[in-house]
């Protein structure tokens, strides 16, 4: 049937779902539904008759893509699910690399099919948005329900994992558009943290369900946030997360910093908990940023120390007490008056414990003067992107992932969260020129 045959229908589909409704039978859920399926009907004809007509971008028998030459080899059949559930299926041409293996489809890459997996590029992309925040099953309902015909869950995790995954670069100098970078501003509040997330535990040569079968390990992932500020208002905002040791991350925080622009940050404000790395990171790669301990994480130091009171009523006192006065900068009075009080706690050495924490930071702890300025004291942003990240998408009940899968959905959320995961959909064709 052709498109203009089918459009013509509208009328009498129209007619009978009226009539459905006044004589009882339907009610506007159902009428939605049939004209979804009426209009992915005019869609797939749409997208057959466009595909169709796109041309051939080259014709020659010999061609040199990026450096290495291709020679034709035939005519292959292109298929593909698009947006309105149907397959779409067009010959086009196929080059064959003569010192490498694979072969180059010059069409493929004019309309943006090289990075897909036997869908269109809009479904190859909803589906990795969707299952960027939720479980596969579940984006399998919520897709399959948005758009009017059943994707399976294991079509949507290949996609995301495998296709998409494997797409993104997660190189800050590639991922991050270069106007960040020249952006000014007065404030950059840098902030960072770890969770932990299960993997399955991966023993070389144990592959298939008995590798399903591995216990579970916890690694740690590192968690970045970089918001920037101009007249007081947030201007610009970016997460970044690593999987695998410190160093790895600590590269991806200078990268991540360099980008977003803070050459030309007026202030920089490091923010973080007392580990002494964090601080080894920022006098590296932030060497200008005003050193704040979190205040949260100080609270809850201060915390632990009045648990320890063998009076309970004295400790929540204390506790009340001192937590004001680290608001009001009061950090050596603080430590002067725990030392003081060291004999009244259940254990001294822990108390003590506590105490060189705060005698560590407190040139990190001037709360009063930093709110003055303007600067956040607590790292909120990151503590709630820890849970946001990874936490919603990774820690699910019964949730286990290889270390692989991980990393690679883990670029994917990123990139849906930072706002340019569309970006990696839009075609790049390769430089290519027709061989001498």
């Amino acid at each position: 049937m052709k498109i203009k045959e089918l459009i013509l229908q509208s009328e009498e589909i129209s007619k009978r779902l009226s009539e459905g409704i006044n004589k009882g039978g339907m009610n506007l859920k159902y009428v939605e539904e049939e004209i979804l399926r009426y209009v992915n009907k005019i869609g797939d004809l749409m997208v057959d008759e466009v595909v169709e007509r796109v041309e051939e971008p080259v014709y020659e028998n010999r061609v040199v893509v990026e450096g290495e030459e291709a020679l034709f080899d035939g005519e292959r059949n292109l298929r593909f699910i698009n947006r309105f559930g149907k397959e779409t299926v067009r010959r086009r041409r196929c080059y064959k690399y003569i010192n490498k293996r694979g072969g180059y489809y010059p069409l493929d890459e004019k309309i943006g099919m090289e990075k897909c997996g036997g869908f269109s590029p809009l479904m190859t992309y909803l589906q990795a948005l969707f299952a960027s925040s939720e479980p596969y099953e579940r984006s399998e309902e919520l897709l399959s329900g948005s758009i009017g015909f059943k994707v399976s869950a294991t079509a949507i995790q290949r996609n995301t994992e495998i296709i998409t995954g494997n797409l993104i670069d997660d190189d800050p100098y590639k991922m991050i558009a270069e106007e960040k970078r020249l952006s000014e501003c007065d404030l950059m509040v840098v902030e960072m943290d770890g969770t932990m997330s299960p993997q399955i535990h991966e023993e070389v040569g144990i592959t298939g369900r008995e590798g399903l079968k591995q216990p579970t390990e916890y690694k740690e992932c590192n968690i970045l946030v970089i918001d920037k500020y101009k007249g007081g208002k947030q201007i610009d905002h970016w997460l970044g997360a690593r999987y695998g040791k410190r160093k790895i991350f600590e590269e991806h925080m200078r990268k991540t910093g360099l980008k977003m622009g803070q050459m030309r940050a007026k202030d920089i404000v490091y923010i973080a908990d007392g580990a002494k790395n964090n601080w080894d990171i920022k006098k590296t790669n932030f060497p200008r940023g005003v050193e704040i301990l979190d205040f949260y994480h100080a609270s809850e130091h201060l915390g632990n120390y009045c648990l320890l009171f063998k009076d309970e009523g004295k400790g929540k006192n204390n506790y009340k007490k001192w937590r004001c006065m680290m608001l009001e900068g009061e950090i050596l009075q603080i430590i002067a008056e725990m030392k003081e009080r060291l004999k009244e706690l259940t254990n001294g050495d822990r108390g003590q414990k506590e105490i060189n924490y705060f005698m560590n930071n407190k040139d990190r702890m001037d709360y009063k003067e930093y709110k003055d300025k303007g600067y956040p004291i607590g790292s909120g942003a990151v503590e709630g992107s820890c849970k946001y990240v990874v936490g919603k998408r990774f820690k699910g009940s019964g949730m286990r992932w290889k270390k692989d899968d991980n990393e690679r959905v883990l670029k994917v959320r990123l990139a849906k969260l930072n706002g340019i995961l569309q970006d990696y959909f839009v075609p790049q064709p390769k430089c290519w020129s027709i061989a001498a």
